[in-house]
């Protein structure tokens, strides 16, 4: 005689769990993305903070208005090995990549302009440092300084003949890192 199994019985509170979550993610994206800064969204920012810095949810939209960003950055490194050579070193540049390599390496840029040029963040530029020494790393000559450098252009508004203005570059070196023996592999 066969013998029908009971059907499985399903976790009570399942659906009450995701769309808690969904609705806090929700909350948590509206919060971040809006445009103001209104004493409640600010507070409401800062308590969605943790969690959209830690899982990388995070996202500027001072592309849009009100205030676009006049501001085109980048940075670099110069790596000086053991025996004097330096080398350049930088992150991904959307302008020099193609439309597939773009998208898996935004991030690059947004970890770049929004997060290691500012002088607030300063508390991430020795682990920067530590990455460019090790991508550096060569054998038998192993970097011994990293030089992270700030390059910046303010972007002008169209002249009259609706023409894009132009501003030269300037760089400033921001942080010097001596590499110890213990950040290479």
């Amino acid at each position: 005689m066969l013998t029908q199994k009971a059907p499985r019985r399903q976790w009570p509170y399942a659906r009450i769990v995701i769309s808690a979550f969904i609705a806090f993610n929700l909350f948590a994206i509206t919060c971040w993305c809006v445009p103001l800064d209104t004493p409640l969204v600010v507070a409401c920012r800062n308590m969605v903070r943790p969690y959209m810095l830690y899982f990388g949810l995070f996202q500027k939209w001072d592309m849009f208005a009100p205030d676009p960003t006049k501001l085109n950055s980048y940075i670099d490194a110069v790596v000086t090995y053991r025996d004097g050579q330096t080398s350049k070193w930088g992150f991904p540049r959307m302008e020099e990549l193609g439309i597939v390599d773009k998208y898996f390496e935004e991030r690059y840029r947004k970890y770049m302009n929004d997060n290691l040029r500012l002088d607030t963040n300063s508390g991430l530029w020795p682990d920067a440092a530590r990455y460019i020494a090790r991508a550096n790393n060569r054998a038998g000559d192993p970097p011994v300084l990293v030089t992270l450098v700030r390059h910046w252009s303010i972007v002008p508004p169209p002249g009259p003949d609706g023409e894009p203005g132009y501003v030269p570059w300037s760089q400033f070196e921001f942080f010097h890192y001596t590499v110890a023996p213990g950040d290479l592999p």
